[in-house]
């Protein structure tokens, strides 16, 4: 009797069974009654040893984090993590620098350790096209839209990264803020930092603003430290600006620090927006205004396509993820401002 034959008996498949013997919690209880029933009725004992090689064998599924500090993509790495535990596979983490070419990393771990399947948090396939062409694996883009690439078995699951910021940009409008800066990534090294910008500026002509990108424009990386920095540069060029769009949550609450500490009040003198949605938002004072991401969402339904594609050779898909704007209490409204609010959007 192995597990094999307690899955054909039972009507379950051999994942299902496997989580069953090692006291994985994501079995339902009828389920889990079903196979323990079969296990008991054959007096089925896992050998230990089998075990032990068996967990050996397990093929590989690689995943590479864009930037260190990110708290949203660290928050999609422990659910993926964990999801993978319960699963017939092994994961092994690299983490990057934010500007490092992600796709020639992968390659040269495909050529190394022979993964079935990579997972990119962050990344930006439109950037460094010719080196994901190369990949011979299936992959998946977390967090970043990815267009196809010919040839290659790339898949992404995103929020729409250019309505959002349009959206957050069409608010910080309607509140009645004509200057705005902006704290946000490399323009050219990072395709989220670039569909962010290009939603915002949309925005911004829709309600026939201008922007000058020379004294609006700071680049920061995606962490406290650099938007607090960030932040410093941009009130010495643009000390006029009634509201600043951060392209992440980190940014931004570095950068109401920063000001907090060049004798600033937010939201009395300077409104600021952030994006992500990270629980530590919700908690700073003030309260952050921001795009939430569904970073669960985010993880199952990338780590489902992925498998989906190594398991059934199924195509790769694009997918938008539903985000939710959070109104909260880092935003003034300036007189005789628009007092439409935006509605939230999926």
């Amino acid at each position: 009797m192995t597990i094999k034959d307690i899955a054909r008996e039972c009507g379950c498949a051999i994942g299902t069974v496997s989580r069953v013997l090692n006291n994985h919690p994501d079995v339902s209880e009828k389920t889990r009654e079903k196979v323990l029933a079969v296990v008991k009725k054959h007096n089925f004992i896992i050998n230990a040893n089998a075990k032990l090689l068996k967990t050996q064998d397990r093929k590989t599924i690689e995943v590479l984090v864009k930037g260190s500090s990110s708290i949203l993509l660290n928050s999609l790495l422990e659910r993926i993590q964990k999801k993978i535990e319960q699963l017939p596979y092994n994961a092994s983490v690299v983490v990057l620098d934010e500007y490092d070419n992600e796709a020639k990393a992968a390659n040269r771990i495909y050529y190394e350790q022979k993964p079935v399947g990579i997972i990119f948090l962050g990344g930006s396939p439109e950037l460094f096209k010719d080196d994901f062409a190369r990949l011979l694996v299936p992959c998946v883009v977390i967090s970043n839209e990815s267009q196809l690439i010919e040839g290659a078995s790339i898949s992404s699951v995103s929020t729409d990264n250019f309505t959002a910021a349009s959206h957050a940009a069409e608010y910080l409008i309607q509140m009645g803020h004509k200057k705005i800066g902006v704290i946000g990534g490399d323009l050219f090294g990072s395709g989220i930092t670039r569909r962010r910008y290009d939603g915002f500026l949309s925005s911004l002509t829709k309600a026939g603003l201008g922007f000058n990108y020379e004294r609006a424009y700071i680049t920061s990386k995606y962490s406290f430290e650099d938007g607090a920095s960030a932040a410093q540069k941009l009130i010495e060029r643009y000390s006029d600006m009634t509201a600043i769009f951060a392209m992440s949550d980190v940014m931004a609450i570095g950068a109401i620090r920063k000001l907090s500490d060049l004798g600033y009040s937010v939201p009395g003198d300077i409104s600021i927006t952030g994006f992500d949605g990270i629980s530590i938002s919700e908690y700073y004072q003030p309260r952050l205004t921001t795009i939430r991401q569904n970073t669960d969402l985010l993880a199952d339904e990338g780590l489902n396509i992925l498998l989906n594609n190594i398991e059934r050779n199924t195509p790769p898909q694009n997918k938008f993820i539903p985000f939710e704007f959070i109104q909260g209490e880092s935003v003034k409204q300036l007189l005789f401002a628009n007092t439409e609010i935006c509605k939230d959007r999926a």
